[in-house]
């Protein structure tokens, strides 16, 4: 059995070194025929392998050993069908787009482009005239400013080659120069290795400081600001003071032998190209401070800041002794090779970029002044004066147009929040403190210092009610951090972020509301607080939870009204928009009658129960001088011009499509209901206030018991009422108003809703003359009274009771709703 077993093993063996033999054979041959191109070995004579290749090409044994396949695959491929193709298994997306890149001129950066083969490269060490520099100069101004618009560093600031080598311009660099055509030997070196790098420097230095605000997460990456630096340095590491002392020496080199050269050379303009250079140099300069100062823990030098910000501003707009900036726009001339707009293909990225356009000169001009502008007014936010001024602060400025750049915004975000502290100086327990006393002015108890509320009463000892409102106050004031910071957060995002956002934090203050509620019960039956007898019955005053729902109203009416401003709603979905709003609005207004009912009223004491509850006014006590009273009076004034303005336009819609000139677009997917609900969906889950009905809005709209021309008239009266509450807003001064920080911001809306009012009486004047809109008026009524026919509720695909009868040959006019004076209010008018 063991002579078997061998024999058979060793027979075994046999078979498979003779398998393995050819094997060998057989790969070897596939090999040859591959490194040959002959996948028909008999077709085509044998070539040389690759060893042969090899030994031929000793002397270039470095380089890559390719061959030309034209041919093969010109042959190969000249019997497939369009939209054949011939792959691997494992050919997947990742290989199809990276084949899609090859010779694109967008995406293959490897590719050599025409215009590559003419462009002239930069000559380093080539003598630049002052015009010269003043044209890097001002190209490099645009790049920065296209980058602050939000574009990429690798199509901005890095197509500058000077950046790239700036620390290299020093006077060694000239020592081994050739003269060039452009450029003559005599010009003084110093425009190039004292003047423009200096500038460049600064430059670098200034968008380091913006990189460091940028990156804070303040403002939503590749949205608002392009942070990659795509692993290059810009010079992080060169000290800002010698950024400075390089900016002094500079504009001191032109004053005393800079200026006296362009004398000699250029005695026509010597002047005026001095003074661009200089100006530069200076603007660049307080810029760089202004940022060193901004960037300072606790906004401890926002003072200073301030005032390089000044200088900044004049620097950049000109005196009537000097002229700025803008006049001398035109003195520079464009250097060869100094850019090099395809520098982004060298550098790596995850995707291919986009081509963009630079800005033009005033384009950037205008660009820092609205930068430096909107960065001023937060240096002045540090002033803080209250909370509500700091609040209407944030709304106006997140309204500003042109709107604030990126950076001005995640300033104003750090600025109201660093290390825990609001502005660098308190607590944010104490913004929320001062919110709510402005507002609701709550018993002096609830936010007494802990020294106040350790104090006896009338001789006795401390009781368990002084030591219990405190903590009640303080859970409170600790559940209201996120939701009130969250706010002003989202006040410093972009406009289109702001809606989303908004409505994803009502759930938090509808939360909050909730809770406030349950702590103002048990604060109100531990300081034995009687009701006010209205009259719906007795009425509690509720201060934290009043205050939660007064903040809550004004995110619901912003929130609606964004929509307008973001261009979200059709024209036929106005009417439920602004019905909408108008509910919203007179909820706000009676919550407010409320709370300046329980200000000014003091509860009576007509029992023995009142009577012994008259000891408890120390818990009660509130500080002889409210401004609480003035804040909603205000409130209430503005609440009213924007309710008149927002009925105005809806029953001047509702009137016009009782006349057949407004009219509903056939919904091919959904129908006026689906939208309804849609368009309020984030109020659905909220406790309050109650959500409206599709149903409702029908009933509310369909006005059965008056005309066209009545509607219309109302609608007049709403904008002669919003005009004389807008009169009495315009006439408040700083200390009534609470706009210490954007007063023009309020006088400026406050003017275009005056302008609306104005505009939209003048447009229903002309409409009540109008024979068109008469006619039509009339031929509806006489209609309805000989046949009324009341539109069925369930009947979901029109807006209200709309003349679809109406040859349409009898109406030759078309609605038009133009917001030229106010994003939130249109100019309604008929137009031919």
């Amino acid at each position: 059995m063991s002579l078997l077993s061998n024999s058979s093993s060793a027979g075994n063996i046999g078979k498979l070194v003779e398998t393995v033999g050819n094997i060998e054979k057989l790969v070897e041959t596939v090999t040859e025929s591959i490194s040959n191109l002959n996948l028909s070995a008999s077709s085509q004579p044998p070539q040389p392998s690759l060893s042969q290749q090899s030994e031929q090409n000793y002397d270039n044994f470095s380089l890559p050993q390719y061959k030309d396949i034209t041919i093969f695959l010109d042959e190969v491929t000249r019997e497939f069908q369009i939209g054949q193709l011939v792959h691997l298994e494992s050919f997947g997306l990742y290989d199809a787009m990276s084949s899609i890149e090859i010779m694109d001129p967008k995406m293959d950066s490897g590719m050599i482009l025409d215009s590559d083969l003419t462009k002239k490269p930069l000559i380093l060490n080539a003598r630049l005239t002052p015009r010269q520099v003043l044209g890097v100069i001002d190209r490099l101004f645009i790049c920065e400013m296209t980058w602050h618009s939000g574009h990429s560093l690798s199509q901005t600031l890095y197509t500058c080659m000077y950046l790239h080598h700036v620390l290299e311009l020093k006077t060694e660099l000239f020592s081994n120069e050739r003269e060039h055509e452009e450029t003559s030997s005599d010009v003084p070196i110093e425009f190039v290795i004292l003047v423009l790098k200096a500038y460049i420097l600064g430059t670098a230095k200034c968008c380091n400081f913006v990189l460091e605000e940028m990156v804070k997460g303040n403002v939503y990456e590749e949205e608002d600001f392009a942070t990659n630096k795509f692993a290059l340095n810009l010079y992080e590491d060169f000290p800002e003071s010698s950024a400075v002392n390089l900016l002094d020496d500079a504009e001191n080199w032109l004053d005393q032998k800079g200026s006296s050269w362009l004398l000699e050379n250029e005695p026509e303009n010597w002047e005026i190209l001095t003074h661009a250079l200089k100006s530069r140099l200076r603007l660049r300069k307080s810029f760089l401070l202004a940022l060193i100062h901004l960037a300072k823990p606790r906004c401890q030098q926002y003072t200073e800041s301030q005032k390089h910000l000044l200088t900044t501003l004049q620097i950049l707009t000109g005196t009537n002794d000097e002229p700025g900036i803008k006049d001398t726009i035109e003195l520079g001339v464009d250097v060869d090779g100094a850019f090099d707009p395809l520098i982004n293909r060298k550098l790596v990225s995850q995707t291919p970029p986009r081509p963009i356009r630079l800005l033009t000169m005033q384009q950037s001009l205008e660009e820092i002044d609205n930068l430096l502008k909107n960065t001023l007014l937060i240096c002045g936010v540090i002033e803080y004066k209250s909370a509500d001024i700091l609040m209407n602060f944030f709304y106006y400025n997140a309204a500003r147009q042109p709107p604030a750049c990126a950076y001005s915004r995640s300033l104003l975000q750090s600025t109201f929040c660093t290390e825990n502290r609001i502005l660098g100086k308190f607590s944010i327990f104490q913004l929320i403190k001062d919110s709510v006393t402005e507002i609701s002015n709550p018993p002096y108890i609830y936010f007494a210092s802990k020294p106040d509320t350790d104090k006896p009463t009338n001789g006795t000892i401390v009781d368990e009610t002084r030591a219990k409102i405190p903590q009640l106050v303080n859970k409170f004031l600790e559940s209201s951090i996120k939701p009130l910071t969250d706010i002003f957060r989202i006040l410093c995002h972009n406009r289109s972020r702001q809606r989303r956002n908004m409505c994803k934090v009502l759930t938090d203050w509808d939360l909050l509301q909730e809770e406030a509620e349950h702590i103002d019960a048990e604060l109100h039956s531990l300081i034995k607080e009687e009701p006010i007898m209205t009259e719906d019955g007795p009425s509690h005053s509720y201060y934290l939870s009043s205050w939660v729902y007064h903040r809550k109203l004004i995110l619901l009416q912003e929130i609606l009204f964004l929509g307008f401003e973001l261009g979200l709603y059709g024209n036929h979905e106005f009417i439920m928009i602004y019905w909408y709003v108008d509910y919203l609005l007179g909820v706000h207004y009676q919550h407010l009658e409320r709370m300046l009912l329980h200000i000014t009223t003091k509860p009576s004491a007509t029992t023995k129960e009142s009577r012994k509850a008259k000891k408890q006014k120390a818990l009660r006590a509130t500080p002889p001088a409210t401004p609480s009273i003035t804040l909603i009076i205000n409130r209430k004034n503005m609440i009213t011009a924007r309710q008149e303005i927002c009925r105005g336009i809806y029953r001047t819609i509702a009137g016009l499509q009782k006349t057949g000139h407004m009219t509903v677009p056939r919904l091919e997917y959904d129908n006026e209901g689906i939208r309804f609900w849609q368009r309020f969906r984030m109020y659905r889950n909220l406790g309050s206030p109650t959500l409206l009905k599709y149903r409702e809005f029908k009933e509310n709209t369909k006005f059965e018991n008056l005309t066209a021309l009545d509607l219309l008239s109302a609608s007049k009266k709403n904008y002669e009422t919003a005009k004389t509450a807008i009169d009495h807003l315009m006439k408040m001064n700083l200390s009534e108003s609470r706009m210490d920080l954007c007063e023009a911001d309020f006088k400026n809306d406050l003017k275009a809703m005056f302008r609306v009012c104005i505009a939209n009486i003048v447009g229903l004047q002309k409409m009540l003359q109008d024979p068109e809109v008469l006619t039509s008026s009339t031929r509806k009524e006489k209609k309805s009274q000989s046949s009324p026919s009341p539109s069925s509720l369930s009947n979901t695909s029109s807006t209200t009771d709309i003349a679809t009868s109406e040859p349409k040959s009898s109406r030759t006019k078309y609605v038009d709703f133009e917001f030229k004076y106010h994003p939130w209010y249109p100019v309604i008018s008929l137009l031919p």
